[in-house]
């Protein structure tokens, strides 16, 4: 059975296995979205703020997301960080696991909890060029508010989500 946690400092390896892991296939495919990899001083102080999760399978984490209530201040406007929201990012799932709708199901469970949180809205950035997603994002129900290009960022197609329960997805990955 799947079930969320969230990532505790021990969990640091199979997510930092997970995130890399994925970069590299992204970066096999010709998109270098993540290709600056992940680190350890990176991804910590993520898991200490308690924002990142791990859907575990068994013992095995099969995939990652986090869930923070800060907007990135290069893509998101005073007046939309001051609303009540929670971003979502760094969703990645075990390729041995891709297409079996489990990045669908997380991003479900993120809109679920941020609705338990108190929040209005659930919002991500994505990679400018990575049509594929967009695309993956707006099948799962999430609008493209409008895209920021800045020279020093490469992300900046930002989505939004009406923050509400989701009974389905707490129910198929359960909290522990």
């Amino acid at each position: 059975m799947r079930r969320v946690e969230t990532a505790t400092l021990d969990d640091l390896d199979e997510v930092l296995g997970l995130l890399n892991g994925v970069a590299d296939w992204l970066l096999s495919r010709g998109i270098r979205q993540w290709s600056i990899g992940f680190t350890a001083e990176k991804m910590a102080p993520i898991i200490e703020r308690g924002e990142l999760y791990v859907v575990r399978e068994g013992a095995a984490a099969v995939a990652t997301v986090t869930v923070s209530e800060n907007g990135d201040a290069d893509f998101w406007t005073p007046e939309e960080r001051a609303e009540p929201a929670r971003y979502v990012g760094k969703l990645a799932t075990a390729r041995e696991y891709g297409g079996q709708g489990l990045g669908a199901l997380l991003l479900r469970w993120a809109v679920d909890l941020g609705a338990r949180q108190g929040a209005r809205w659930m919002r991500l950035d994505a990679w400018r060029t990575n049509y594929q997603l967009h695309d993956f994002y707006r099948k799962a129900g999430w609008d493209h508010l409008r895209t920021v290009e800045l020279e020093h960022r490469r992300s900046g197609a930002l989505f939004q989500h009406p923050a509400v329960s989701d009974l389905v997805a707490r129910s198929a990955l359960p909290e522990r």
